[in-house]
């Protein structure tokens, strides 16, 4: 839009702000919010008799002052002529657009798809199913730039052309997670990729940039219910960390509590993601969402709401309902490739670096790790994956270390907010691929604010509750090999190993090749152990990895299945919390 009026007589170009647009007819489309347009326009402002300030030159505004003249109209899915009507405190406008098939398209194919994804079935691929969010994406005057992405979205794993192949790569809908535990709490962090961050005044230092990751982080208390209870959801928005809850007793910690949280279909924490910049928020927050919940609608523009249905579907359209979107775990797409030299030599990552965590808690599983998204548009490398998210105030403070956020997420919460009293709260994994000694029970467990004396946040790492002394670090024992001589299948594409024990308390099993060894983590060893193997576990990437004839009072769940990042080893963990030993069985089985 542009508005004209007369200065000293004349009739002139005015530098309008607040232009507002609306569609006349009902069910007629819809409009972005404005932006400042960004094609070729010689046509001066009226600086209205004054000197023009600092930065204009002939009269036109600096970029930083351009109205926000313009926006993006997308039609409805009928034929039809639809007005649309612009505004501002002194002008009025009308405009009819006509929605036919004989208009010709613009939009460029898109050269890659991604069929079904192979993948194990684990407990945290469960659970990440669970507690997937439903994705409110505001879109702007780029939509594909605002529709989930996959990193290799254009076929390749190179970072810095995905700005240029955003149009011919696929817009289908993925999320990425990692999953970690410890005895107290689950804990989430998904991943919202998208292959632009974008701007209408990208001159401006760090308004957009090549690849940009953000997302958020779930806090889940075991309860003793299947997927336990999400009590809190950490946003990331531009280095800047945005806290919800569902429990009224937490309270701020180094951070405030920013509003409470709210879920679909119980469960499904509700976002929305900012277009263009891509920052994540509560979807109630009243302060950055442009989303009203209760309508289920947006508020000031377009956007696309995402739901987990197990599938990648892609967005009809800038203002579409409901599209499905897939789930990916950060463990085997991208944590091996920034560990090793995979990713440099791919061009998927750059900025190495060693992580250096504060609080004297656990260093990461590699010595050094991949700091962003290999990128050149705008600047070099200024996406990051969550092992390298960081928070400006606690990282100014020195709580919270660069990369803290996501890699420690036990620890960092327990500094951004205060859990209710005498609750235990446990800073020691059971499970966490990301930092050394994954899986393993170390010196120190569980922490309660009932004691007299709360550790100094940020200090040395608290000690059991009660002060008890630490147990001791858990050992790996090797199981001695079945007494008759194995005649391995080697020529099948169809493994399994076949596992029998009698179990009392937690055991953790480590499978490569034809090897298993235990750990114990509470209880005493197991006895009546019987296996057998039709074949060696495979070190390859492999199509499928599950567990099949599950029997057993308690628990029988596959945490790892084998991929390069564990040197191919599959990690199953045996928990019977019930007093006595009890018979367990399972078959493990995979598939080339």
């Amino acid at each position: 839009m542009r508005a004209y009026g007369h200065v000293n007589n004349r009739r002139a170009r005015l530098p309008e702000i607040g232009a507002t647009f609306h569609l006349e007819q009902k069910d007629s489309g819809w409009i972005s919010r404005p932006f400042r347009y960004a094609g070729p326009d010689e046509e001066p402002f009226s600086s209205q008799g004054k000197r023009p300030s600092p930065g204009r030159l002939a009269g036109v505004p600096a970029a930083d002052s351009l109205p926000r003249d313009a926006f993006l109209y997308t039609a409805p899915g009928k034929t039809g002529k639809y007005t649309i009507e612009a505004r501002t405190r002194d002008n009025r406008a009308r405009v009819q657009i006509e929605v036919t098939p004989a208009a010709p398209s613009h939009r460029v194919a898109e050269t890659t798809s991604f069929g079904p994804e192979s993948q194990a079935r684990d407990f945290y691929r469960d659970l990440a199913e669970h507690y997937a969010p439903l994705i409110c994406q505001e879109t702007w005057f780029d939509p594909k730039a605002d529709f989930l992405a996959r990193f290799d979205y254009d076929g390749d794993w190179r970072g810095d052309n995905n700005w240029d192949h955003l149009y011919q790569g696929s817009s289908q809908a993925y999320v990425y997670y990692a999953a970690m535990e410890t005895p107290t709490h689950y804990f989430l962090v998904y991943n919202f990729f998208h292959p632009r961050s974008y701007s209408d005044r990208c001159g401006t230092p760090r308004a957009c940039r090549e690849n940009d990751n953000q997302g958020l982080i779930l806090t889940i208390h075991k309860d003793g219910s299947k997927y336990g209870r999400l009590q809190v959801v950490e946003t990331l928005a531009d280095n800047n960390i945005y806290s919800y809850t569902a429990d009224p007793q937490i309270r701020e910690g180094a951070h405030r509590i920013d509003g409470q949280l709210k879920l679909w279909r119980d469960s499904s924490p509700i976002v929305f993601v900012q277009s263009g910049q891509h920052s994540v928020h509560g979807a109630a927050h009243p302060d950055h969402s442009r989303f009203s919940v209760e309508r289920m609608d947006f508020t000031a523009s377009t956007g696309v709401t995402y739901r987990y249905a197990g599938a990648a579907a892609r967005p009809a359209h800038a203002n579409d309902r409901g599209v499905s979107y897939e789930l990916l775990p950060i463990a085997e797409h991208w944590w091996p490739r920034a560990t090793t030299s995979v990713g440099l030599d791919s061009g998927a990552f750059d900025d190495y670096f060693r992580y250096a965590p504060f609080g004297h808690r656990p260093h990461a599983a590699a010595d050094e790790i991949a700091g962003a998204f290999q990128g050149r548009k705008f600047g070099a490398d200024p996406g990051r994956p969550f092992w390298s998210w960081h928070d400006t105030l606690t990282l100014t403070r020195r709580l919270l270390a660069i990369g803290q956020l996501g890699m420690d997420p036990a620890y960092a919460v327990f500094v951004n907010l205060r859990f209710p009293s005498g609750a235990p709260f446990s800073l020691s994994y059971t499970y966490n691929p990301y930092l050394e000694a994954s899986g393993r029970r170390d010196a120190v467990t569980a922490v309660s604010r009932a004691r007299s004396a709360e550790p100094e946040v940020g200090a040395a790492t608290p000690v059991a509750q009660g002060d008890r002394p630490a147990p001791p670090r858990a050992e790996r024992q090797l199981l001695s090999p079945p007494a008759e001589k194995p005649h391995y299948k080697l020529k099948e594409k169809h493994g399994q190993l076949e596992f029998h024990a009698r179990v009392d308390g937690v055991a953790f099993l480590f499978i490569r090749g034809d090897q298993i060894e235990v750990e114990y983590a509470g209880g005493r060893p197991m006895d009546e152990i019987r296996y057998r193997f039709s074949q060696p576990l495979p070190a390859e990437e492999l199509d499928e990895v599950k567990l099949e004839d599950v029997d057993g009072r308690g628990s029988v769940r596959l945490l790892e299945w084998p991929n390069s990042g564990n040197q191919y080893q599959a990690k199953i963990r045996i928990q019977d919390l019930k007093p006595g030993a009890a018979p367990y069985r399972f078959k493990l089985v995979w598939k080339r």
